[in-house]
């Protein structure tokens, strides 16, 4: 996948971007994802542990071939990662980068200067920022493995399939 990370005035301009038109200025990662990678991010700045699933993104767009979406990154995770100093960024990125993640990351990515251009981003604060995910042809080609029932659903004590929360 490839994450594309921009700024917008709004939803409806961001989702316009959804039919693959160049945005201009981005933020670019292979690595990260704005609903887990972000996740622990916005854990590492004192989001709840103990919330149900990820505060920092948002759905807002999908093409019809399901290759792109389009999503909105939480005013919550814009305010925490703006708020931070710039100098702290790297201190941030210091605990970040021991997630497993990262660890097998893309190679030649560097997460200091994609989290100090991210940071820019958050703190620019002109509507909001949003992050394209496109698919690599590679990853539409090959058919979805379905995931095991007790992976995707868990039972509530009266029977009824709940999601699970989304780990980090």
């Amino acid at each position: 996948m490839l994450f594309e990370y921009f700024a917008s005035p709004d939803d409806e301009s961001a989702a316009g971007t959804i039919d693959g038109r160049p945005l201009g200025s981005t933020v670019q990662s292979r690595v990260v994802d704005p609903a887990s990678v972000l996740g622990q991010l916005e854990r590492l700045l004192g989001a709840r542990r103990d919330d149900d699933g990820l505060l920092s993104a948002q759905m807002i767009a999908e093409s019809e071939d399901g290759a792109r979406l389009v999503i909105r990154l939480s005013a919550h995770i814009l305010s925490l990662y703006g708020r931070v100093q710039p100098d702290t960024v790297k201190l941030l990125v210091d605990q970040w980068s021991m997630s497993r993640r990262f660890r097998r990351g893309a190679p030649g990515e560097d997460l200091y200067t994609f989290a100090a251009d991210l940071h820019a981003l958050c703190r620019e604060g002109r509507g909001g920022v949003y992050c394209r995910a496109t698919a690599d042809a590679s990853e539409l080609a090959a058919p979805p493995a379905p995931a095991p029932e007790s992976m995707v659903q868990a039972r509530t004590e009266d029977g009824v399939l709940k999601p699970l929360p989304r780990r980090a």
